[in-house]
């Protein structure tokens, strides 16, 4: 399968995707030039830059496309202008996903986006005849040492069928996650703010640990032996935040970048084994809706 990424930054949720369905990313799009810096020297795929420049009718099919999209118009660490904000790009989004038609569409958001702009993502998806499941995780979900609570959506062309063989190749969770029938819009709003509720309620830290054994220690140890000093010269040191997103050492550090730069674009980035697991858990309410 050929994912396609927006938003991209360094590409944790892009990581997430092709380990999951055993995928690979063909292109990318990303406007900033730091991140653009990673993706050049890491991910080695097309950047197509300005998703609100491109010409999204002449870049390569895909069956997955993937979204990190700003947070900064709904997190409650900003101002929370919504729609209002300039870096407001879900109206791009619906229209690219209008026009390429993937099997597949993968969002990450941050939790404030649930009381602010959510409703319209999940109407917008209904108008292209998309239906969604969604789910709130934590990266302390699966062992990472800080909260970082995050909105996962997989929204899926509500004319495709479920594939059976893929469903049988995949071993899930059985916690369950709300879900979205585009086809029902206003019947499923009804009541929604409580279906949102229950969706965070996460699985127990006893239990997570005892699916996941340590998950996100055995990852990691792959690329990084040691955690990281906190500090570098009194300030924080980036290569210990880069830890903390379960990258691979270097992957966002050893790029040529400033410190402040580096921490920028971490901060902005997806932790690629709370997006792993959150499709896990999407993927159950997909294949048994």
């Amino acid at each position: 399968m050929k994912i396609g990424s927006l938003c991209t930054g360094y590409g944790g949720l892009d990581m997430a995707v092709e380990a999951f369905f055993n995928a690979e990313t063909v292109w990318t799009c990303e406007f900033d030039k730091y991140a653009s810096q990673v993706i050049e020297q890491r991910i080695k795929k097309i950047n197509h830059g300005d998703l609100k420049k491109t010409d999204w009718t002449k870049v390569e099919p895909i069956d997955i496309l993937t979204a990190g999209y700003p947070c900064q118009p709904f997190s409650h660490a900003g101002s929370r202008k919504g729609a209002d904000d300039e870096r407001h790009l879900w109206p791009y989004i619906k229209e690219i996903i209008r026009t390429l038609r993937p099997e597949f569409v993968i969002l990450e958001n941050v939790r404030g986006h649930f009381g602010l702009g959510f409703r319209e993502v999940l109407a917008d998806l209904a108008s292209i005849r998309y239906d969604a499941t969604w789910r709130l995780v934590r990266a302390s979900d699966v062992g990472a040492p800080h909260r970082r609570e995050r909105l996962f959506i997989l929204a899926y062309a509500n004319s495709i069928p479920h594939n059976d063989a893929r469903r049988a190749n995949t071993g899930l969770s059985s916690q369950a996650s709300a879900k979205f029938d585009g086809a029902n819009w206003e019947k499923h709003w009804r009541g929604i703010e409580n279906v949102i509720d229950s969706s965070s309620q996460c699985i127990t830290h006893d239990r997570t640990m005892q699916k996941l054994g340590q998950r996100f220690t055995s990852r990691r140890d792959m690329h990084l032996q040691k955690v990281p000093p906190s500090l570098d010269q009194g300030k924080l040191n980036a290569k210990f935040v880069e830890y903390m997103m379960g990258l691979p050492d270097g992957w966002v550090t050893d790029v040529g970048l400033s410190r402040a730069q580096q921490l920028k674009i971490l901060g902005n980035g997806v932790v690629p084994q709370q997006a792993e697991y959150a499709l896990e858990l999407l993927w159950e309410t997909y294949v048994n809706a």
